[in-house]
């Protein structure tokens, strides 16, 4: 079973939202207004980290390389954010990405009035009536699914996720373009740390055993599930790069989805530690050829961070 290689237009039109587009609701006034890297928002209820920024910084940044990359740059460049949360993800993606839409998902829908008053910074619709943001709350897995069910494909998708849930990656492939980014999650670190084997193995298809380097492992355990998900859809990936946080800790990595399988099994191949002005370490995997992208990727995100005022917190 695979997704087609085109996309088919997300009807944006300003209409009666459907079951999966829950009604627009007036903002509530915000109540403390948060800064990350010159973007405005309320947190809220919501649970938020500032340490995660740099994590975000990257989502950012690959999308925006990757919008400018297009074969067809020219059409709608569309976002999901599968668990939103703030929305702080989704406002990023809309402001510094330059998507054209965004979907803004999170399971609870106490959160709707926190997510529609950030995204409310941002115009609902553009001047020629399409939408611009649509905020829902279903369980991510089922909102992938209802998309590929109705062939609405992604460029990009991030799934923002807690502990070893995985089954959200073979919805989130299902969904995204060929070509499009998955940003995935895993917070497993008793399965990084060779302490969860039935959980790692029922996850991600492998067995870890305790090792001294358990944040590579962390790293190459949610590469290689989701490189298993993609060949049982007839894909492949290849990963653009993978990050560690220690404060969750979170595992991150963005990968690519790429037509047909691979012969050649080589999916997590050099590893590169690099250290990036001082925000700290972090790994990174990358085949030979995705390296200029990962260089572009860090040449401007260096130029980025330079114009990009402190996080500032006002309450």
């Amino acid at each position: 079973m695979a997704s087609a290689s085109a996309a088919v237009s997300i009807n944006r039109t300003l209409s009666p939202p459907s079951p999966l587009q829950p009604s627009w609701r007036s903002p509530q006034p915000l109540r403390c207004t948060h800064s990350e890297r010159g973007v405005s928002f309320d947190p809220g209820s919501a649970f938020y980290r500032s340490d995660s920024a740099l994590g975000r910084d990257l989502a950012v940044l690959a999308a925006t390389l990757h919008r400018q990359s297009r074969p067809d740059p020219s059409s709608p460049f569309l976002c999901l954010d599968a668990m939103c949360g703030s929305g702080v993800r989704a406002l990023r993606y809309l402001a510094q990405a330059g998507a054209d839409f965004v979907w803004a998902n999170d399971a609870s829908d106490a959160l709707r009035p926190v997510v529609v008053a950030n995204l409310s910074r941002l115009h609902l619709s553009h001047g020629d009536g399409q939408r611009r943001w649509v905020v829902s709350h279903l369980d991510a897995t089922r909102l992938l699914a209802e998309r590929y069910l109705r062939r609405e494909y992604f460029d990009v998708i991030d799934v923002d996720s807690f502990g070893s849930e995985a089954e959200y990656i073979r919805a989130a492939f299902l969904s995204l373009k060929i070509g499009g980014l998955a940003y995935l999650t895993s917070t497993d670190w008793r399965s990084a740390r060779g302490y969860g084997g039935k959980c790692s193995l029922s996850s991600y298809g492998a067995y870890i055993r305790p090792v001294p380097y358990p944040n590579e492992i962390g790293l190459r355990m949610l590469i290689g599930g989701a490189a298993r998900e993609s060949a049982m859809l007839g894909f492949h990936i290849k990963p653009v790069f993978s990050y560690y946080a220690s404060h969750g800790p979170i595992y991150r990595a963005m990968v690519q989805l790429c037509h047909g399988k691979e012969d050649d099994i080589r999916v997590v191949a050099r590893l590169r530690l690099l250290d990036l002005m001082n925000w700290g370490r972090f790994l990174v995997d990358v085949q030979t050829e995705q390296m200029p992208l990962l260089s572009q990727l860090l040449a401007h995100y260096g130029q980025v961070l330079s114009m990009m005022p402190l996080p500032s917190l006002k309450c």
